[in-house]
């Protein structure tokens, strides 16, 4: 499918207007609850939020993270990081208590310390930095106990957790480098290195049938969402360091996902690949949270086989304009439940935002 545009200058206006409205709904506090805690969406018939969400609390820190914070982004963040202080102060270190009891996630534990770690640095606040470091510490204490980082903190969950990408896989681990490197550039020991490791971990990705890596060990469903993760992080380390071949290996990891898209625009979820096939099968809806990573990547590594104007068209047209001059990203464009998304529309806002200038490039501790 190809949108015309009349100009480039236009189009940028265009995405920057809309990447505008979705950090005015975000920064509202409009997913976020009474606690402080951001969850996962809003249903737009009825106002109704879902369940509290640490990582995405986490995220919002990120996202929301900056020198010259207004009073709305300013209290939104306050609330947040309070909520996720008075967590780590009385122990509670659970992903999503309603639906996975007490277990522990290592990448919702990285998502936080960095949130707190950007947050704390950005606003002047060593509180929310030494928390961030104390998150920080618990990813390096796993990895030495249990020889490398798992998936999730063995011992936490009451039993067998259902068996997915964020359960038993591992490649999306590598967005725990952002964290990481947050946290060794405050002096915390041990952090650089297990970043290096987890990166070092992607040179089994050159050998014959193992690109793209398994999202899930034993399955043939690839997790498109994953695989961003693993290209984000791989991002961030190839720009914290500068290894050219961590960046080829993002970049290569991004144009597989490309290929994936659907005809009618966007990306399913999942796709389903069989031995030696080159391209997965579709295996569930679109996904806008995997649009908006991919477009943010696709900008990031200038892709030359990806028309990013069409493609921020595309994205912006899936949006829901709200009032006020705001605007939120639905989860699965088209459903019959308008779940308004908060990580979907953090990833889209830093999407567009890149797709609205001629040059686009971010600070790697500013992605979320």
């Amino acid at each position: 499918m190809t949108i015309c545009t009349p100009s480039a200058d236009v189009s940028r206006t265009d995405c920057g207007r809309a990447a505008g409205a979705l950090h005015r709904w975000l920064a509202s506090g409009a997913t976020q609850s009474g606690s402080g805690a951001l969850c996962g969406w809003r249903e737009e018939s009825t106002g109704e939020l879902s369940d509290p969400y640490p990582e995405i609390t986490g995220y919002a820190l990120t996202f929301l993270a900056r020198p010259d914070l207004g009073s709305a982004e300013a209290a939104c963040a306050a609330k947040a990081a309070r909520w996720l202080l008075a967590r780590a102060g009385a122990g509670d270190f659970r992903a999503r208590p309603e639906k996975t009891a007490g277990a522990v996630y290592t990448f919702d534990l990285a998502m936080i310390a960095h949130g707190l770690l950007r947050l704390g640095q950005v606003s002047a606040a060593p509180r929310l930095v030494d928390s961030g470091l104390a998150y920080a510490d618990l990813l390096v204490r796993a990895a030495d106990k249990h020889g490398s980082l798992p998936t999730v903190l063995p011992g936490t969950a009451p039993g067998p957790l259902p068996e997915a990408w964020s359960t038993c896989g591992g490649v999306h681990l590598l967005k725990t480098v952002q964290a990481l490197l947050s946290a060794a550039d405050q002096g915390l020991a041990g952090a650089a290195d297990l970043a290096a490791s987890l990166v070092a971990g992607t040179d089994a990705w050159q050998k014959p049938h193992a690109f793209p890596p398994p999202t899930q060990p034993g399955s043939t469903l690839i997790s498109l969402h994953a695989l961003c993760y693993a290209a984000e992080g791989l991002w961030i380390w190839a720009r914290h360091t500068g290894d050219s071949q961590a960046l080829g290996r993002s970049r290569a990891l991004t144009s597989w996902v490309w290929r994936q898209r659907l005809p009618t625009g966007g990306f399913p979820g999942f796709v389903d690949l069989t031995p030696d096939a080159r391209n997965g099968t579709p295996a569930a809806g679109r996904q806008s949270d995997v649009f908006a990573q991919a477009l943010r990547l696709a900008l990031l590594h200038r892709l030359p086989q990806v028309d990013t104007d069409a493609q921020a068209a595309l994205l912006q047209a899936d949006l829901c304009h709200l009032t006020d001059g705001r605007a939120a990203l639905p989860y699965r464009p088209g459903a019959p439940e308008r779940h308004l998304n908060t990580w979907a529309s953090m990833f889209a806002a830093q999407a567009l935002r890149l797709a609205a200038v001629p040059d686009p490039t971010m600070n790697w501790q500013e992605l979320v």
